[in-house]
């Protein structure tokens, strides 16, 4: 209040917002709920699809496909949004720590633009960079996951023969990444709404361009996290620039969390791919999780590599430099000293749409790759686990279970089940299991009984474990539920497929360790009962 010039008072208005807090507490509280509630239902559908897809139940004629492919895709989009609501709340909540290092911008981009090249193909956009050099610090597999929202709304919304541009600026203070689109742009209205939940510029953009509506808000909160911002802008002639600012040096009272050292998983992999960047993206996936890999540009140096290294699978781009690749293929198999090495193709067409489906394929992944589905595939392609392994499941939920009972029982392994922590702990104690796949919640206790009883055994106290759980394990608790060897996956998240791909790689994993030390792995992995 002034008089004269003069402060001669102050006005002061206090409001009571904890009942605010508390609606926004519950509210969190019933979103996150729901989700978790829904992801093992959604698991069991959409495992149950999967299997009918395959064929795994017989032949289905033309039109029932068409009808599995139409529920496939609306259940993964179903799963999607629940994970993005799930992630977006556990990020809000600060409850999805940040792994900060030094990271180059440059690096972050081209992953990026590697991963999503197919895509712009198929949607004839081209991709260009122009990045400085740029350094920050940073979460880079958060940093890329905001990059590739980014490029693929630019590639969605962009028309045919556009071009979409990453740009690096470094200035004093921090580095600016920009993605700029030639699309039909964002009204001025909706500039700062985008970044909101479930915001999108055209009500119909969901059901045509696809997307949850959550993809913005999770780029926001990440950036936010790095203590940077991101913001959108109308270009002047057409089109949208998305611009991300990122400081240069880490906020202060933000924790560091160590990089977890790879496990050791498999053997030599060759990726022959001409592309360089595509190459070395896959690469740097494998040897994250063991994997020694060898690189082969074209058919030439395919062939070389496969007859003088002892390869234990090829990942084969069919566009390779030279031959085409499915000569390439032809030739593999046609070489007794390479006949018998399997062969998993990547192309940017799923192997249902494409003209005329190779034959001699021993897996197929379509481009672009994600890591999951990289080692999943993997994983079954070099499987080869003996019949004499035995697994426990440890699930109360009965439609779940069945799905992923049947999903092991083309793999010929033994599977017992249990819905209860009594019976759990009953058939460990009469049949000794190889691995357990272990959910968290169950009628009379939780995981957590179930792995303190079996470290109590000496015989069970090393036992392979797969913690397959709806909700989202926190690391100290994963601490608490080590035994063995310990895998952590989330339903919904990871198919029942995709569960068995990891419980063979595990097992095969297991046996060959077994032969290492000079122990029969039959006698090891076959317990009597």
């Amino acid at each position: 209040m002034m008089e004269g010039g003069t402060v001669v008072g102050s006005v002061l208005s206090f409001r009571d917002i904890s009942q605010r807090y508390a609606l926004d507490r519950m509210k969190d509280e019933f979103i996150s709920t729901v989700s978790h509630e829904l992801r093992t239902p959604l698991t069991s559908i959409r495992g149950a699809l999967g299997l009918l897809t395959a064929g795994l139940v017989g032949e289905v004629s033309e039109k029932a496909a068409n009808l599995l492919r139409i529920a496939v895709s609306n259940s993964d989009r179903l799963v999607r949004l629940i994970n993005d609501i799930l992630d977006l709340e556990r990020m809000q909540s600060g409850r999805s720590p940040l792994s900060f290092r030094r990271t180059g911008l440059s690096e972050i981009a081209q992953q990026a633009l590697d991963a999503l090249a197919p895509v712009g193909e198929a949607a004839r956009v081209r991709l260009v960079m122009e990045a400085g050099t740029a350094s920050v610090d940073a979460d880079p597999d958060r940093l890329l996951q905001v990059l590739t929202n980014l490029l693929s709304n630019a590639i969605k919304f962009s028309p045919e023969n556009a071009s979409v541009k990453v740009l690096i600026r470094s200035g004093s203070a921090g580095a600016t990444l920009s993605v700029i689109d030639e699309g039909r742009g964002i009204p001025a209205d909706k500039l700062e709404t985008i970044f909101d939940r479930f915001q999108q510029v055209d009500a119909s953009d969901s059901r045509q361009k696809g997307g949850t509506g959550l993809g913005l808000a999770i780029c926001r909160t990440i950036i936010h996290q790095h203590g940077g911002r991101i913001w959108a802008e109308r270009n002047q002639d057409q089109g949208t620039t998305f611009s991300v600012f990122l400081p240069f040096r880490q906020r202060p009272g933000t924790a560091s969390s160590p990089v977890p050292d790879a496990d050791k998983r498999e053997g030599t992999i060759m990726i022959s791919d001409r592309n360089l960047h595509a190459r070395r993206t896959v690469a740097e996936h494998l040897a994250r999780h063991g994997y020694k890999v060898v690189e082969a540009e074209n058919a030439e140096q395919t062939m070389t590599l496969a007859r003088n290294l002892p390869l234990e699978a090829i990942l084969l781009d069919v566009s390779l430099n030279g031959k085409n690749g499915w000569q390439t293929l032809q030739l593999l198999k046609d070489d007794e000293t390479t006949a018998n090495i399997p062969v998993v193709v990547l192309s940017v067409w799923p192997t249902d749409e494409y003209p005329e489906p190779p034959e001699r394929v021993d897996g197929w992944l379509q481009k672009p790759l994600d890591e999951s589905t990289l080692l999943t595939e993997l994983a079954r392609v070099l499987r080869g686990v003996q019949d004499s392994a035995r697994v426990l499941l440890v699930e109360d939920d009965e439609d779940l279970s069945r799905v992923i009972l049947a999903t092991f029982e083309k793999a010929g392994i033994e599977i017992m089940h249990a819905s209860t922590r009594r019976r759990a702990i009953e058939l460990c104690e009469t049949h000794p299991p190889d691995l357990m796949i272990l959910d968290l919640s169950l009628p009379d206790g939780d995981g957590f009984n179930v792995v303190d009883w079996l470290r109590q055994q000496k015989e069970l106290s090393k036992t392979l474990l797969v913690v397959y759980s709806a909700r989202d394990v926190m690391d100290f608790e994963r601490k608490q539920l080590q035994l063995g060897p310990t895998e952590f996956l989330t339903k919904a998240s990871v198919q029942p497929q995709e569960v068995e791909a990891l419980v063979l790689t595990m097992l095969r994993r297991f046996r060959e360790n077994l032969d290492d030390s000079g122990s029969p792995a039959d006698d090891q992995i076959s317990r009597p009962a």
